[in-house]
């Protein structure tokens, strides 16, 4: 793909009939082709005096489409047939004919509106060195002669000064100097907290990009080039109701009010199933969803081309009457004619799973289902055993490698199998759907029979191979654990070495009335080894969520309610809380039961961390807790609280994070993970 962008120029962007184009020559029409030419020096030798020109502007240019296809569409000319010949010296045209723009300052966020830019979001400047000619070179390179003779070209630094003049009010507005790297050919500028999209009577302005090239330094700058184009920049619809969700089925409003108040709309559903009516709209009154034209309802939950904006990316949906929509967290498209679903069609078992609603997974699902590269480490109970005496394993947890001996429990012998198949069985169209099947998974016992825990970490460090990373789920509750098969400076040392490639998700305990651990400080402080969340940044303590009440929304189990479990730990080293009372695989036999406690919050945790580092390996474990904490659903008081931590782990939203540091770290970081909650 080549640095620059084309556009049409909105001079020539209105519909003119072929019609009233009159002859300039026997063979072709009057030169007033406004939504021509490529600059294909060619002529024209028939136009169908019936036809009309369609429009073609920055909403309507598809990167993805062949520019001579645009072209057809737009003007109903071939571009095959288009011989402009008659173009000469001397010939005169009047208006003449213009030239497809090359539009050198975009919209960074890749929505396909080249020129106008969310308020707050970023810009894209495209430049080429290998156009700016033998004297730009020139002063761009310094030439040193070696000692015998060679020759040594050094490129000096080359710097971007950025300012931006609102067209309305001639204020001028510094954007910044940055120093930029001559051969990537283009360069981000960081738009947040910079402009005002608010102008008289509307939630858009216009502004004036310069951006002068030089080198050298800024006392004494060597110009290597200038130049400047306008951008429209829009204040998005973002706040309030109609446009942020919270953990249960919530429904969004669309309406038409006028491109000229505010063109673009925000809408975070979070969790639970959402809905997004479009009052009045029909499915063929979109542009482009996805940067595709259209929107098919078959393949609507393809990811396509994401919109990157608040360091994270959205769906983009663009309607014929200017405006653009951003959705995250949004199941449904409730169109005049048609509802489109956006969930990809997988295990429909998780129909009938609260928590997959509740945590969004079926939106991250769209990305992916987890990766061979990353492992789900279960240190738990194992797997007990079968009449043979090998592990009682149901045929959804195939995919498991069993690294001990089979527990010799007599309560509760199948603790570790339910956990594992919340987080990673089959998607089979049966039992349970688990949330990162497409995961590796290590089953240890770490307790009657097993190893200790620390043998268990231990074993699974050394079995890890090339870029492989852990997620550790710990169902494992009180002070014993410290030191279970080491000492507590051992255990420190051994989660230490772990920060790169590890993540471990322990559960807060059960410590308060109706749980299985006495604990007297369950209400301020959480159990065990999850108390070490400040000491380790790769560790997070779950907590348990519970439903207050349910219901089905169009066939999907969805939570009306939810409060943290009585029993479960809380309190200033509580990280997060996940669903408990989860749908689970007991056994071989592919017996299905509830299975509750924060034993059932952690694999949950432990399955939407699997998914977000299958999206994203270049980060580490505490980056990872980072992402999962800064995309949560805050359902407590403001920010952190001690009974519901930092929130309600998100899936969709944290992997969409994950997603954009992966496409684009430069401009997903130009925006903390915290600071644009989905």
């Amino acid at each position: 793909m080549t640095n620059f962008i084309p556009q049409w120029h909105s001079r020539f962007a209105k519909a003119i009939p072929a019609s009233d184009l009159q002859p300039k020559a026997p063979q072709l029409q009057d030169a007033d082709l406004k939504s021509s030419v490529l600059g294909l020096n060619q002529s024209v030798d028939a136009i169908d005096k019936n036809a009309t020109v369609s429009i073609i502007s920055d909403k309507s240019f598809h990167i993805d489409q062949p520019l001579d296809q645009q072209l057809l569409q737009a003007t109903g000319l071939d571009p095959k047939q288009l011989k402009i010949d008659w173009s000469k010296p001397g010939d005169a045209f009047d208006p003449k004919v213009p030239v497809l723009k090359i539009r050198r300052i975009t919209d960074a966020s890749g929505d396909g509106s080249l020129a106008e830019v969310l308020e707050d979001g970023a810009l894209k400047v495209n430049f080429d060195s290998r156009n700016w000619g033998p004297d730009y070179l020139q002063e761009a390179s310094r030439i040193q002669i070696g000692r015998d003779g060679e020759v040594h070209v050094n490129q000096v630094d080359v710097f971007a000064s950025i300012s931006a003049k609102d067209l309305e009010s001639g204020r001028v507005i510094n954007l910044g100097t940055q120093q930029i790297n001559a051969s990537q050919g283009s360069f981000l500028v960081n738009l947040k907290d910079k402009l005002d999209a608010v102008s008289t009577g509307s939630l858009r302005d216009q502004y004036s990009i310069e951006v002068n090239l030089f080198s050298g330094s800024e006392e004494r700058p060597q110009q290597l080039e200038s130049f400047s184009e306008a951008i429209t920049l829009i204040k998005p619809m973002q706040y309030g109701a109609n446009h942020l969700g919270d953990e249960t089925s919530n429904t969004f409003n669309y309406n038409d009010i006028g491109s000229a108040i505010g063109s673009a709309r925000i809408y975070k559903g979070r969790g639970g199933t959402d809905f997004l009516n479009l009052d009045g709209i029909r499915s063929t009154d979109v542009l482009s969803f996805n940067g595709r034209a259209g929107i098919d309802a078959a393949t609507a939950s393809d990811l396509g081309r994401q919109a990157f904006y608040g360091g994270t990316v959205f769906d983009s949906l663009s309607l014929k009457n200017g405006d653009e929509l951003y959705l995250q967290g949004i199941e449904r498209l409730r169109f005049s004619d048609i509802t489109i679903d956006l969930t990809p069609n997988l295990d429909a078992t998780s129909d009938r799973q609260w928590n997959t609603q509740v945590m969004d997974v079926n939106g991250a699902w769209r990305f992916n289902t987890g990766s061979d590269d990353v492992v789900l480490v279960s240190l738990d109970t194992g797997f007990d055993a079968n009449a043979a005496g090998r592990g009682d394993v149901h045929g959804d947890l195939n995919h498991a490698i069993n690294r001990t001996a089979t527990n010799t429990l007599t309560n509760q012998p199948d603790h570790g199998h339910q956990a594992m198949s919340v987080m990673a069985a089959a998607h089979d169209g049966s039992e349970v759907a688990g949330i990162a099947p497409g995961a590796s998974l290590w089953a240890y016992n770490v307790y009657a029979g097993g190893t200790s825990l620390y043998g268990a970490i231990d074993s699974a460090m050394s079995q890890r191979q090339g870029n492989q990373r852990l997620v550790f789920q710990g169902g494992i509750q009180g002070e014993s654990w410290w030191t279970d098969g080491a000492t507590r400076e051992q255990m420190t040392a051994l989660l230490d070495s772990t920060a790169d490639v590890g993540f471990f998700s322990i559960a807060a305990g059960n410590g308060g009335p109706g749980g299985n651990l006495t604990d007297p400080n369950y209400l301020s402080s959480v159990s065990g080894v999850a108390s070490g969340t400040n000491r380790f940044n790769n560790l997070a303590s779950v907590g348990a969520l519970q439903f207050t009440g349910q219901d089905e929304v169009d066939g999907l189990l969805n939570a009306t309610g939810t409060d943290l479990a009585g029993y479960s730990n809380r309190g200033k080293n509580l990280t997060l809380v996940a669903p408990t009372d989860s749908r689970s695989i007991l056994n071989s036999g592919g017996n299905v039961r509830g299975f509750g406690g924060t034993s059932c919050a952690n694999p949950n945790l432990a399955g939407v961390a699997a998914l977000v580092w299958s999206e994203n390996a270049n980060i580490d474990g505490g980056e990872l807790r980072e992402i999962l904490i800064g995309s949560t659903m805050d359902i407590g008081a403001g920010g952190f609280d001690t009974t519901f931590g930092f929130g309600l782990v998100n899936a969709e939203s944290a992997i969409r994070r994950a997603h954009a540091l992966d496409q684009n770290q430069e401009l997903a970081s130009f925006w903390a993970n915290n600071e644009f909650m989905a």
